[in-house]
């Protein structure tokens, strides 16, 4: 690909011409960090002309390059979450995958096509599962199965679903997350898997849930494939992962869940759904300076859980938090207080019973802000219909950061001007 280049400036405005004096005319684009422009050969000064996404219009040459920074991808999966982070020109990683083909069809159709066409593989450094709810890995078992998808860890939160109706449901068993035991007065699930040979055991041992099954089909033949190298359990003790990028550092840091050790055991939370919501993977994800957390579907009683652990330390504030739970009203304030972003995101769909996103959260997630101006997306609201064709137009919120400075952009449903985004470049700074 030695005709084209990579757009390594948080975002890129392309001109129709360029005057005597070396002054874009008449902007006819706007391109987001990583994407890819083709060099028509024309140059003049410090202007390349390019074209991209089907228009030729002239670049600055200090906004293109070689290698691009951190990009965030907030897929919209409907009722569900799903995220794609890229670094760099060869590092990526999914975070959960949504409840149905959103993110696969995303992935194959657009993001990774150029590599489909040539059937050439794709490879995720990481994928990690905050936790086995149908809404955040069921979208994953497709894309797990594919061969033209190589994998390096996949992490996970440990805590397995079974159905108490079927037949072979083990008597040992008194919740549908396995065993709950009492100690000292206080309830622990102590059912868990780390490895894909626990996960086989589980499912042997009878009552697996049918989604939960396939899950453990699709990862045992992506190992025995040679495709997926690693699969192991996350908790707070997970060390910290540092890769060097770019020129700058990305960071992943595990905050969660905070289990008990020899022998491992999850504080159990009310009832099944609080206490594998509870105990979702919270992942930390941090490029040079700014950072991204994100959180799965915790609860009220999990951040309380947390706070009490971390105590006086701090290590949820961020730049830019993903909501937990698709904006539930099930939160505390005194951890929203402690994330403190400048901007969140939420990851809800239509047509669901929970009425996400719900009002305190959305009121919540601007209050509790260090920005002025708080921003606030949300997948479902950035989604839109259009009326004449019935064609969607899906609500994917994106992340750029170069390690130092931020944008966040989502596509308008009608393209005024020269842009089709509305993007916000200076919110940190206020």
């Amino acid at each position: 690909m030695s005709n084209y280049k990579i757009v390594t400036s948080l975002f890129a405005n392309t001109f129709k011409s360029v005057d005597h004096n070396g002054n874009g005319k008449s902007k006819n684009n706007t391109i987001l960090m990583g994407s890819y422009v083709l060099l028509t050969g024309n140059a003049r000064g410090d202007w390349q002309e390019v074209t991209a996404f089907s228009i030729t219009g002239w670049i600055r040459n200090n906004d293109i390059g070689d290698e691009p920074g951190m990009k965030v991808f907030f897929v919209d999966v409907g009722q569900g979450d799903g995220a794609l982070i890229e670094v760099g020109n060869k590092f990526k990683m999914l975070i959960d995958g949504g409840p149905d083909t959103n993110l696969g069809n995303y992935l194959r159709k657009w993001q990774y096509k150029y590599y489909f066409d040539r059937n050439e593989k794709v490879h995720f450094d990481y994928v990690v599962i905050s936790h086995f709810d149908k809404d955040h890995y069921q979208g994953l078992i497709d894309i797990i199965n594919d061969d033209h998808y190589t994998f390096g860890t996949i992490f996970h939160n440990g805590i397995a679903k079974f159905n108490s109706d079927k037949a072979d449901f083990p008597a040992s068993y008194n919740t549908e997350l396995g065993i709950k035991k009492k100690k000292n007065g206080v309830n622990y699930l102590t059912t868990y898997f780390d490895s894909i040979a626990d996960l086989n055991a589980l499912k042997t041992n009878g009552g697996m849930l049918d989604l939960m099954q396939k899950f453990t089909f699709a990862v045992s033949n992506a190992r025995q494939q040679g495709r997926l190298q690693n699969f192991m359990r996350a908790d707070y003790q997970t060390g910290l992962i540092q890769v060097p990028i770019a020129g700058k550092t990305l960071k992943l840091e595990f905050l969660a869940p905070v289990v008990k050790h020899d022998p491992i055991e999850y504080l159990y939370l009310d009832d099944e759904a609080h206490t594998i919501n509870g105990h979702s993977v919270v992942l930390k994800l941090t490029f040079g300076s700014r950072s991204v957390l994100f959180g799965g579907d915790l609860n009220s009683q999990a951040e309380d859980h947390l706070l009490k652990h971390y105590g006086e330390n701090n290590p949820f504030e961020v730049d830019i938090a993903k909501s937990c739970h698709h904006g539930a009203s099930e939160f505390t304030t005194e951890y929203m207080a402690k994330v403190n972003p400048y901007a969140t995101v939420i990851s809800s769909g239509d047509n669901e019973s929970y009425s996400h996103p719900r009002a305190d959260a959305i009121g919540c997630a601007g209050k509790y802000s260090k920005s002025k101006r708080p921003l606030v997306f949300s997948t479902e609201l950035a989604r839109s219909t259009n009326v004449t064709t019935d064609k969607i137009k899906y609500g994917m919120i994106n992340l750029r950061c170069n390690g130092d400075d931020v944008i966040m952009a989502q596509m308008k449903e009608v393209v005024s001007g020269a842009s089709v985004w509305d993007l916000y470049d200076k919110f940190i700074a206020l």
